[in-house]
């Protein structure tokens, strides 16, 4: 079958893989397709027992890949789930399409040509020479999207002429709790920072921000502040034209994405983080942004929040230089 020079995206609905993908893709610089995929039952089953198969796939995402015209010469696959996709691809092709693995597939690391995981997922890259571990996840923010949003979105936000401290908040998960009193106590200290800088304080809650927390922060915040609600703007949202506007962001600490997103900016992000909201993964991420000057730690800050002048974190850009050299 025909090779093309082209990046297949597979796709399964998941906002936060498909985007570090889309944001590999574009920086190889292929042209890529997004391969929209959604499974049957058998998805809960382990890897192991469809290692290389289409059986997980429910019938009208079967049909995509069963008569093709051509295969691509990258796939790029995130997570558990679209893996063995990823590697039938491969087969199907007699080992001449690549694949690069984002996040542990749950399968023998050797099946794929890189996989990429998060350094505080602990792998040992001596073991796996194929194994390319970031600092954080991958990101999709360019400075050209940036720039485009906050065009967008300027009437909302060049009226603003104090300093402008984006607060992002995130949520529990099945692995960590986010309490009521820390939103009410995060709120408190942001307002502080922000009566004490002059500044104006934007807050974007997301998909994962309980309603009680929403709440919590809202009715505990004593400052100039406009605040997004996920809710309201998921249709039209200014979080990347706040990306761009922001000279100061504060982050929960339970967010690895938006985290890594922010410190790609270059511009001062601390994190908050107390009690649970954090899994001793997010801890050990959070403790490399700070050793490294990526970051630093909301908790030890005091009165106002410092201009210092971090490291850029450049880890989508880093490991597309890596996987060129290979084509």
């Amino acid at each position: 079958m025909n090779l093309k020079k082209e990046i297949w995206i597979l796709a399964d609905g998941r906002p936060g893989t498909v985007s570090q993908s889309i944001g590999l893709a574009e920086e190889i610089g292929f042209d890529y397709k997004i391969i929209n995929i959604t499974y049957n039952f058998f998805v809960k089953i382990p890897n192991c027992f469809f290692s290389d198969s289409l059986l997980r796939l429910s019938s009208s995402s079967r049909k995509k890949f069963e008569n093709l015209d051509y295969l691509p010469s990258l796939v790029i696959s995130a997570g558990r789930r679209s893996s063995p996709i990823a590697l039938f691809l491969k087969k199907k092709s007699e080992n001449k399409t690549k694949i690069i693995q984002i996040m542990n597939p749950n399968l023998d690391f050797s099946k794929f040509d890189f996989v990429i995981l998060p350094k505080h997922d602990e792998a040992d890259e001596t073991k796996h020479p194929n194994v390319i571990t970031t600092i954080g996840a991958l990101t999709k923010v360019r400075e050209n999207v940036v720039i485009s949003e906050q065009k967008k979105f300027a009437a909302e936000f060049d009226e603003i002429k104090k300093p402008k401290i984006a607060l992002l908040l995130g949520g529990s998960s099945n692995k960590t709790k986010f309490e009521k009193e820390s939103a009410i106590k995060l709120a408190k200290i942001s307002s502080e920072f922000t009566k004490n800088m002059g500044a104006t304080l934007l807050i974007l809650n997301s998909r994962r921000t309980s309603d009680e927390l929403t709440n919590a922060v809202k009715s505990s915040l004593d400052c100039d502040f406009k605040f997004f609600d996920w809710k309201e703007v998921r249709e039209n949202n200014p979080y990347l034209a706040i990306l761009g506007y922001a000279d100061f962001f504060i982050i929960t600490g339970d967010s690895v994405s938006m985290i890594s997103e922010c410190c790609s900016t270059g511009k001062p992000v601390y994190i908050f983080d107390e009690k649970e909201i954090s899994s001793p993964k997010h801890r050990r991420f959070h403790s490399s942004l700070f050793e490294k000057n990526y970051a630093r730690d909301l908790t030890k800050t005091s009165e106002k929040l410092e201009n210092f002048f971090p490291e850029k974190l450049q880890e989508t850009k880093r490991v597309a230089s890596l996987i060129k050299n290979f084509f």
